[in-house]
């Protein structure tokens, strides 16, 4: 009885380790250039940023928009949790300030997180998003709410994201 407990104790240590790289495989995380020295902002100020409210970096760089194209599991998940918007409401928001002058331009949107990640390494001001999975060192994951990606109450999520 004893030797079929250890077995399931540590199989459940196994099966909780797992569980954490998934749950990091499911993360959105921010990523900003390399040389910016942003390194963790609050939800609240993440909203600012990704609605254009927030125009510079903490360096005085305008920050420059990369997003997932529309249809994504990354694009839902930044409309969830950082615009808490709809697609239509995205669209209209966007449209409403860019015609309004109150913003320059929308994000630019990229076919897929490989792409922002590019983008992201090569200009100055680039701040996006990606499956964290996806980040390497040519960019700076920011902590959000002083958490990084995988960590417990992590804010970024990607509802029903198991492959990359």
């Amino acid at each position: 009885m004893r030797e079929n407990m250890f077995i399931l104790v540590l199989g459940g240590a196994l099966a909780a380790g797992f569980a954490s790289a998934q749950d990091k495989a499911a993360d959105l995380a921010i990523v900003v250039n390399a040389a910016c020295s942003l390194e963790n902002v609050s939800s609240a100020e993440l909203v600012k940023i990704f609605k254009a409210q927030r125009t510079t970096n903490p360096d005085g760089v305008k920050y420059v928009l990369a997003a997932c194209q529309t249809g994504t599991p990354e694009h839902s998940a930044a409309l969830k949790a950082i615009y808490r918007m709809t697609d239509s409401d995205y669209e209209r928001y966007f449209l409403q300030a860019t015609f309004a002058g109150s913003i320059q331009a929308a994000p630019k949107a990229f076919l897929n997180g490989l792409s922002v990640r590019q983008f992201v390494a090569a200009a100055p001001g680039a701040i996006g998003y990606l499956r964290a999975s996806e980040a390497d060192k040519s960019v700076k994951v920011v902590r959000i709410d002083g958490k990084a990606p995988g960590e417990l109450g992590y804010p970024l999520k990607i509802r029903g994201a198991n492959a990359p």
